[in-house]
């Protein structure tokens, strides 16, 4: 016979399961390393990025277990990147993984065939991140009819803690409440050297300020990275606008920055970049 602490063990579960889910906040199990790969398109040949990722880099990405998560291009026009999300088992297995596509004949071909007219990428970075442990579980749904935003946070000298847990305690729920969709969270692997100022400009639109960042800081130990689903750019600025009046909001970053003797980022340390989906993206 089942208990009554038993049945209310049960229930206590149940609704705090769909609580958790109806606002986007399941707490993450995700051990996977992820990696953001920027590619700077040459002039004019952002298409021919698209074109090669597309029809040979899905394909050998596939076969040398690189999981593909999802695929962007900026939704401004003047900016000529292409970005994409792949993860892996752990660091040694993504550097065994792409030694071995980098050296796929085939792959070699594609991509030599692709390079007859020049070079089609004049640049690449990447940056290798990890899940944090209050983000949403990341699933590469395919809701479509929406925009992504990457949202780069420095943190101000020793305030990372302190900004993660505004965000665990406060912002997370509350970006749910003005209808934004929480993706992902993410901070920097602490297995793969990064440098800081580098990827506060890798992952900011064309021409950003550059963010005052302390010497004594770095990558890890600063920095936040999260990615957010909205209707559209226009619901973005409306969920903003109203996200940043809320009571709620107003109280919790008071008292964070009055707790920290001033603000959790940097000047110029908050980035965001709008990006829209490519049609082969897992993730919509």
């Amino acid at each position: 016979m089942r208990s009554f602490f038993h049945d209310s063990l049960i229930a206590f579960v149940v609704i705090s399961t769909v609580l958790f889910h109806s606002v986007g906040l399941a707490v993450s199990a995700d051990s996977r390393l992820y990696e953001l790969r920027v590619y700077s398109s040459a002039e004019g040949k952002q298409s021919e990025v698209i074109d090669l990722i597309a029809n040979a880099g899905v394909k050998f990405m596939a076969k040398h277990s690189i999981r593909l998560e999802a695929a962007w291009i900026p939704v401004d026009p003047k900016d000529d990147r292409v970005i994409t999300l792949v993860s892996h088992a752990d660091k040694s297995t993504s550097d065994a993984s792409w030694a071995a596509f980098q050296k796929d004949s085939e792959w070699q071909s594609a991509l030599e065939q692709a390079s007859k007219n020049g070079k089609a990428v004049k640049s690449f970075e990447r940056v290798f991140l990890t899940t944090n442990d209050y983000s949403p579980l990341f699933k590469a749904s395919q809701v479509g009819n929406r925009v992504f935003e990457l949202r780069t946070y420095g943190a101000t000298l020793g305030n990372l803690a302190a900004l993660n847990n505004r965000f665990r305690n406060h912002t997370i729920e509350l970006f749910a409440k003005h209808g934004m969709t929480n993706i992902v969270y993410w901070s920097v692997s602490p297995e793969v050297p990064a440098d800081f100022a580098k990827i506060m400009s890798t992952l900011a639109p064309p021409s950003s300020p550059v963010a005052a960042i302390d010497p004594k800081s770095t990558a890890v130990d600063s920095t936040l990275v999260y990615l957010l689903a909205h209707a559209s750019t226009d619901a973005a600025k409306a969920s903003f606008d109203a996200f940043r009046l809320d009571p709620n909001w107003v109280t919790a970053r008071k008292a964070s920055e009055a707790a920290a003797g001033g603000s959790l980022t940097v000047k110029d340390g908050v980035k965001s970049l709008f990006l829209k989906p490519l049609d082969f993206s897992p993730l919509k």
